[in-house]
């Protein structure tokens, strides 16, 4: 009887709505049951109770979903136009907690009455719910009992709301653990619901790092947990967001953390809601959920809520609000400072119209065997295209050279060489040209009169030019990963290995100069680059023995001329030494031995 009521409420609502949903565009219209739209991502603003009037005002209004329970205020919100979700702000009073999980006997009746008061609360069968929030999201297993049981009953709840035609989405915050049970869990409540991600982010640093840096942050911050979930085998459109835009000056939770002024807050709250879409789009999400219009005590007051609220709705649909005119003067309007914009084809962008192909990318891919490889070389080709130059009668030379040395002067034979390695002619002359230009960097540095490593050179370049990069997907060069300093630490790639006879290097370069450990429950080594012009990066190995046998610590060349081992037993001495390997794969003799005891 509950679900015929349900169900014709909502056929009486979405009736009542057609004289507003007439002058809306056809996306707007494409809703379902609750009126709740049904093309991904979904975007959905917290509406409850202690969001203030003057807010609810903002948000109150087609085209706009809302999460909030009860009765009376989502109705109110429905009559201006805006369609309501149900927001369970208090999970553990459900499920318990991971230290004190409740009877699972009680589920099935728990399960049931949050459906039944979501349904009431949205006047629809089939209501979307938010669940905040998971505890112990990065327990690592076995787990204990307790929160087995604590994870069973959030399943189960999950479970049992969907088989009532509900749209469960748990809310998930921290660094998720995925090992052992915890990936087939993440699985199950994919299957059944949905994840939401925390994604909240300190609006001072972000601000401070401007609009580049800083938008890059976001999404890369956004992009690394939701890859986690893909990895442990949850769908993307089953995964959503969570951005926080709450006002509270407590450490560590992120949101606006008292930036001032006004404008620069309003700002991040436009970045932040670029950010998610670029992400939701690259990924296919299925939701976004924007937390921290209410005021939760004193420490949450913030007569800029409003504003916030508009400048989050015109970001992501400027029929929404009048973010320009909200925002005051000393607003910036722009929708595309920061963003990820490109010409078609093009995959990155360096600031003076130096771009890489995504064409020219797959291209290289296939001889180097990962995107990653081939956009860094691109990248390090066209960094260095005007900074060094090698003569097309220099490269001509060094193939001449192979061809006489390799082949007997059999020119025929060389290129039949360069086939069975699935390059062309011009392939390898760019990869002599980069050789080259490696080579003649020493030159360069001597006519300066300095007495940089040219290693040091390249890298320290490459770092420079990489903060300015702009990529699709922000699939950059040095890897895609977040860093605390917000530096791109670009290798250089050793191709030469592949395609040895173009010089036939068998040099190996100087061994490194190591520096002092600096020891305490881990063990951090830093070293000097040689002076070798082909330098292409290092390798850290450790013994258990002086001279010993030792065992690599690195899977990839480091870059850097530093590295903590934080897998050296405590309380044993171990020794290590560093090599340096050039672009040809050549090793340098080892470094001084060095023993370290870690505590």
């Amino acid at each position: 009887m509950l679900r015929r009521l349900l169900a014709t409420s909502a056929l009486l609502t979405i009736a009542l709505g057609t004289a507003a949903f007439a002058g809306a565009t056809p996306a707007a219209r494409a809703v379902d049951a609750c009126r709740v739209p049904d093309t991904a991502p979904l975007w959905v603003d917290y509406g409850e109770g202690p969001v203030k009037p003057d807010t609810r005002a903002v948000l109150a209004k087609l085209g706009v979903v809302v999460a909030t329970s009860g009765t009376k205020i989502p109705a109110n919100f429905r009559k201006k136009g805006a369609a309501t979700t149900y927001f369970v702000i208090h999970l553990p009073k459900l499920v318990g907690q991971p230290s004190a999980p409740a009877d699972p006997a009680t589920m099935p009746a728990v399960a049931d009455a949050l459906y039944a008061r979501a349904a009431a609360s949205t006047a629809c069968a089939t209501p979307w719910i938010a669940l905040n929030e998971l505890f112990g999201s990065s327990l690592p297993t076995p787990w204990s009992p307790t929160n087995a049981q604590y994870r069973a009953n959030i399943l189960a709840l999950i479970q049992r709301l969907a088989a009532h035609g509900a749209h469960p989405v748990l809310f998930a915050n921290g660094n998720p653990s995925f090992a052992g049970d915890a990936a087939a869990w993440w699985q199950q409540v994919g299957q059944a619901g949905a994840i939401a991600y925390e994604a909240y982010f300190d609006a001072r640093k972000i601000s401070t790092l401007g609009s580049l840096l800083g938008n890059r942050r976001v999404r890369l911050g956004m992009r690394r947990t939701l890859a986690s979930f893909v990895a442990a085998g949850v769908p993307s459109s089953r995964l959503g967001l969570v951005l926080g835009f709450h006002s509270g000056l407590i450490a560590g939770a992120g949101g606006r953390q008292g930036l001032q002024p006004r404008e620069a807050w309003l700002r991040v709250v436009k970045w932040e809601t670029l950010a998610a879409s670029e992400v939701a789009a690259d990924m296919h999400l299925g939701s976004i959920w924007m937390w921290g219009w209410g005021t939760f005590g004193a420490g949450s007051v913030d007569p800029d809520k409003p504003a916030a609220a508009c400048v989050s709705l015109w970001t992501r649909n400027q029929a929404l609000c009048n973010a320009p005119t909200v925002g005051g003067a000393a607003f910036n309007p722009s929708l595309t400072e920061g963003q990820i914009v490109l010409p078609a084809g093009v995959a990155c962008n360096l600031f003076g119209s130096r771009r890489i192909r995504s064409a020219d990318i797959t291209q290289l891919a296939a001889f180097t065997g990962d995107r990653g490889s081939a956009l860094d070389t691109l990248f390090g080709r066209i960094v260095f295209r005007n900074r060094v130059q090698v003569g097309n009668d220099q490269v001509l030379a060094v193939e001449q050279q192979s061809i006489a040395r390799n082949f007997g002067g059999d020119r025929n034979a060389y290129i039949a060489a360069l086939t069975q390695a699935h390059v062309s002619v011009g392939f390898a002359r760019n990869l002599i040209r980069d050789e080259l230009k490696r080579r003649a960097i020493p030159a360069i540095l001597a006519a300066a009169g300095s007495d940089q490593a040219p290693y040091d050179w390249q890298a320290s370049l490459l770092t420079t030019e990489a903060r300015t990069m702009i990529c699709l997907r922000d699939e950059l060069p040095g890897g895609s990963d977040i860093r605390t300093d917000d530096n791109r630490y670009v290798p250089i790639v050793p191709l030469l290995t592949r395609l040895p006879f173009l010089f036939d290097d068998t040099t190996p370069p100087t061994a490194p100069e190591s520096g002092p450990a600096a020891i305490g429950k881990a063990v951090q080594l830093s070293w000097r680059a040689p002076i070798d012009p082909d330098v292409a990066g290092f390798e850290v190995l450790r013994s258990t023995t002086p001279g010993g046998v030792y065992t690599r610590l690195n899977a990839r060349l480091l870059i850097l001329e530093n590295f903590t081992d934080t897998t050296a037993p405590a309380g044993v001495t171990s020794y290590y030494v560093v090599r340096a390997v050039d672009t040809s794969g050549n090793e340098s003799d080892p470094s001084p031995e060095l023993a370290a005891t870690p505590g």
